[in-house]
């Protein structure tokens, strides 16, 4: 029994290891360490990262000018929530001009506490900025997801709702005809599942968050699902998006090469951005 186990594992890690390059790219994820950005760069695996301050939003810019990674590391600068207290829209405001998608933004009520009349004035700012300037919107909507619905629907836009985790299935965003991006926790979180296997064909995105994103999710993982291949799917961007890819085909029950061809053609979709142009 455990050496079947041992090599069913196998075999799905070697799948994992195996997913053709062109149908992989990062919806939403953060600067993180060098080797992360070492791993990107190396792969050409198209990532929108993020900067959720004018500090990060400095060192994202000049990552991101330089040559090697202009192909396909895409920043995203947006006033997070958690910072919403402590910076003013218009230390991000010179950043905006600089990058194709504002984000990530939104609401939190969860891990954040700030006020929440100071988080929604800072938000229905950028709302406004990034509808004026037509830049597709990256929204963080912890505990507060009802209120962001309610809030974009006055700023006609593009959306991308970045790992949806409500039990609540998100009718109101998909009437906005917003896309939504899988999180890392799709291979055990319930409400994670449920929105991959609810979702329209053409709203799908799958993001890692960055690997300390990841990591945390496998140690939210309950213990008795944890398993060797979903550990070792935390180990780099490359394997944790295989294997987020991996599970919301088999959730789907679709081929890996159709999900993943349907989730590149969205990634154009939201963010005018072609995922096979640096490869």
């Amino acid at each position: 029994m455990e050496q079947t186990r041992i090599e069913q594992t196998r075999i799905e890690q070697t799948r994992i290891e195996q997913t053709d390059l062109r149908f992989l790219c990062d919806a939403h994820a953060h600067i993180g360490s060098r080797k992360e950005l070492r791993e990107r760069r190396e792969s050409k695996i198209p990532s929108l990262l993020c900067a959720s301050n004018p500090m990060e939003a400095d060192r994202l810019a000049a990552l991101c000018s330089e040559p090697e990674n202009e192909s396909f590391l895409i920043p995203t600068f947006g006033l997070h929530p958690w910072y919403a207290d402590r910076f003013r829209i218009s230390d991000m405001e010179p950043f905006f001009s600089q990058c194709s998608v504002i984000g990530e933004i939104g609401m939190d009520s969860v891990w954040c506490d700030v006020p929440l009349d100071i988080q929604e004035k800072v938000f229905t700012g950028q709302l406004a900025m990034a509808s004026g300037m037509k830049k597709p919107v990256i929204l963080h909507t912890k505990g507060q997801e009802k209120r962001i619905a309610s809030l974009i629907s006055e700023f006609p836009n593009t959306y991308l709702v970045h790992w949806y985790s409500s039990p609540e299935f998100p009718k109101q965003y998909l009437e906005l005809d917003c896309y939504f991006s899988i999180g890392p926790d799709v291979w055990w979180n319930p409400d994670v599942r449920k929105l991959a296997a609810g979702l329209p064909a053409d709203r799908i995105l799958i993001e890692t968050d960055g690997l300390g994103a990841v990591t945390w999710s496998f140690d939210e993982a309950p213990e008795e699902l944890r398993s060797h291949a979903a550990e070792d799917a935390s180990s780099s961007i490359r394997s944790s998006l295989s294997y987020t890819l991996a599970q919301t085909a088999e959730i789907r029950r679709l081929p890996v090469e159709e999900a993943g061809s349907q989730i590149v053609r969205n990634f154009h979709n939201c963010f005018k951005r072609d995922c096979h142009k640096s490869r």
